[in-house]
């Protein structure tokens, strides 16, 4: 049981480790803290379920149209909301404020349209797998090849092409990045569009394997938002660590107490993690002349 339990709890932590990786993307190149990003999760979800159930659209095709819908979702919020407030040079309280209500509008526009109950995309009983007395199912050895894929492939993006340079080059130091005649507009662009692409496979991924509901993207923005904060919100590697120890001891919380202790618990590590060690496990202490 005990292996199960940490199976389930790694596998958990693939799904939450894409959509903070996404989050904490967002947050370190703009310092926006990203609510909506729960909206795109939803709205990617639904979109798979419109297109492969709804009008019967072929598997591929509507996974492609449901993760360009959850990228551009993504990309407009950054168009006609964030942007002009970072060009109106608005607080950062602003933009989250803004966020929230976007999140707001479009979670219950999905539920006016969809519907408040949960939605399964997979009926039935589901394959099976066994490895060393660990049962898996498809989706989620699927959930798992599909996050290595997605991350080795974000890594290796982040630090070999000249884009991810880019971006982490705004992240790092967004005043010269100015100086330097850096496009920041399009860079901020391209930094919605890969974090919202990250959330919407997320989103799809859960969608396949436990089904939805209009208010499944509350509970992925808070706990990603966690993750990052845990992790370290200097170094986007330290969401994927921080999404699998939630990953982890969610599932333990669930094994020994229940599942309606797994947002009492996860707050309750927020809280620790902000007396004790807010920089998060793989950050380091600032200096005070980086702070001033």
């Amino acid at each position: 049981m005990t292996l199960q339990v940490i199976a389930n709890g790694l596998i958990a932590g693939c799904v939450y480790a894409l959509v903070a990786l996404g989050f904490g993307l967002i947050y370190k190149t703009t310092r926006i803290l990203h609510f909506a990003h729960g909206a795109v999760y939803t709205a990617a979800a639904y979109a798979l379920y419109f297109f492969l159930i709804s009008i019967s659209f072929p598997v591929f095709i509507s996974i492609v149209l449901a993760l360009i819908i959850g990228t551009l979702l993504g990309i407009s919020t950054e168009t006609f909301l964030y942007y002009p407030l970072h060009r109106k040079k608005a607080p950062y309280a602003i933009s989250f404020i803004a966020s929230m209500g976007i999140y707001l509008f479009l979670v219950n526009l999905i539920a006016m349209l969809f519907g408040n109950e949960v939605k399964i995309i997979q009926p039935g009983l589901e394959k099976t797998y066994q490895f060393a007395g660990i049962i898996l199912t498809r989706t989620q050895i699927i959930e798992t090849i599909v996050f290595v894929v997605v991350f080795l492939v974000f890594y290796i993006f982040m630090k070999k092409s000249g884009l991810g340079r880019l971006i982490r080059a705004l992240s790092n130091n967004p005043e010269l990045a100015t100086v330097l005649g850096m496009n920041i507009r399009k860079t901020r662009l391209l930094v919605f569009g890969l974090g919202s692409l990250l959330a919407s496979i997320s989103g799809l991924l859960v969608a396949l394997d436990i089904g939805i509901d209009p208010n499944i993207g509350f509970s992925a923005v808070f706990v990603c938002a966690v993750a990052v904060i845990i992790g370290g919100i200097d170094i986007f590697e330290g969401a994927v660590l921080g999404a699998f120890l939630l990953g982890l001891i969610q599932n333990i919380t669930i094994w020994k107490l229940s599942a309606r202790w797994q947002e009492a618990i996860t707050f309750g590590i927020l809280i620790l993690f902000l007396l004790l060690r807010p920089q998060g496990i793989l950050s380091y202490k600032k200096r005070m002349e980086e702070i001033s």
